[in-house]
């Protein structure tokens, strides 16, 4: 038996630049790592590995950027200025993604370091309660918009309100109703984000993934989106990019109504306040009990609806306070840290309201955030 050979075996997730296989075999050689390089795609053809004969192999999974997100994976991160609730411990391990393949690595690193790890975007609809998030924690912020012919296909990291400037720049109508929501495209596909009464949902044509494994894309009646969810809620995927398909406008009104709810949410979600938006989703009428549906005010259901703002109103959460957590005089499911809230103030406030809400209609109140 001839003398072992060291084949450094990289995997790669997306087109394989010409200028980075150079890099990494001449850092191969360098380092003495191996004696030869050999690239395949994740997923790729597993069994030419076996028949390389008598060689030792060290794999590096998606290369690109294998020398480079070790060091950008920081240690025991405070999560305050990541959450629009402006609460929160610290994350064990944090990483900021700044494009799809940025999570795509921080994942598989996770998964070779056996960590357990969670992802977040824009810092609405989440509250950190815990003093320490462990394993790795990726927050996705940043990426591309690429225009296509009927819309474009935009990285999980954007904000949500860029992309609809955009598309109200080059004409086009159906992101308008969401205008002002906070966070990014990303995040609003993850929990099917919509207001006055459209979602995100109705402009999707198809997601990509990542499912631990590989990439994909996903169509929009298979990411299963239903009432602020998806199947992206439900199992262990990660999004990377989505492509929206929209209509040309052809009179400026999107433009209008654009401007006008901008004007409302400004009005109600100043840009200080410090709060996650709806703490708890409003409830289909359809799934309440006889008795409640007797002595819910019938004006107050909106689209088969019964908002959550009206349910805590009834029971006394307008101008609420519980330590530095209140609840906002204009609006019953508003939650605003004011001054220093803590992780037990918001949870007294909160657990309180659902309770009252629970004796009075029988009614089992949703939040609508994420609990890290």
């Amino acid at each position: 038996m001839g003398k072992q050979e060291t084949v450094l075996v990289v995997q790669w997730i997306e087109r394989w630049p010409p200028k980075l296989e150079i890099e990494v075999q001449l850092l191969s050689r360098a380092q003495k790592i191996a004696d030869r390089i050999l690239s395949i795609p994740v997923g790729g053809p597993a069994p030419l590995v076996g028949k390389l004969g008598n060689c030792g192999f060290h794999v590096i999974t998606h290369c690109k950027y294998a020398m480079e997100y070790k060091k950008k994976i920081k240690k025991n991160i405070s999560l305050k200025k990541y959450s629009t609730l402006g609460i929160g411990g610290i994350a064990e391990l944090f990483f900021l993604a700044k494009k799809p393949e940025d999570i795509i690595s921080a994942v598989l690193w996770a998964k070779k370091k056996k960590v357990p790890v969670k992802i977040f975007a824009g810092g609405s609809n989440v509250f950190f309660e815990k003093k320490k998030v462990e394993g790795l924690l990726i927050c996705a912020r940043g990426g591309k918009i690429l225009k296509k012919e009927r819309g474009y296909i935009v990285d999980s990291g954007v904000s949500l309100d860029l992309v609809i400037k955009k598309s109200l720049r080059d004409g086009y109508t159906g992101l308008e109703s969401l205008t002002a929501i906070p966070g990014t495209i990303g995040g609003a596909i993850y929990g099917n984000a919509g207001a006055y009464g459209h979602s995100i949902s109705e402009v999707v044509k198809r997601v990509q993934i990542f499912n631990g494994k590989r990439t994909l894309w996903v169509s929009g009646a298979a990411s299963k989106f239903g009432y602020r969810n998806s199947i992206f809620k439900r199992r262990s995927l990660y999004i990377l990019r989505v492509e929206i398909l929209l209509k040309k406008d052809k009179n400026d009104a999107a433009a209008d109504v654009s401007k006008k709810i901008r004007a409302i949410r400004n009005k109600k979600y100043p840009p200080t306040l410090k709060c996650p938006g709806s703490f708890f989703k409003n409830i289909f009428v359809k799934d309440i009990s006889h008795k409640a549906k007797k002595i819910i005010d019938s004006s107050k259901i909106v689209e088969g609806k019964i908002p959550a703002g009206y349910l805590l109103e009834s029971v006394g959460a307008k101008g609420m306070v519980v330590g530095g957590m209140r609840v906002m005089d204009y609006h019953g499911n508003l939650f605003v840290n004011q001054k220093n809230a803590t992780t037990y103030d918001v949870n007294k406030i909160t657990t309180t309201l659902k309770k009252r809400v629970k004796r009075r209609f029988d009614i089992d109140l949703e939040e609508e955030v994420m609990r890290f």
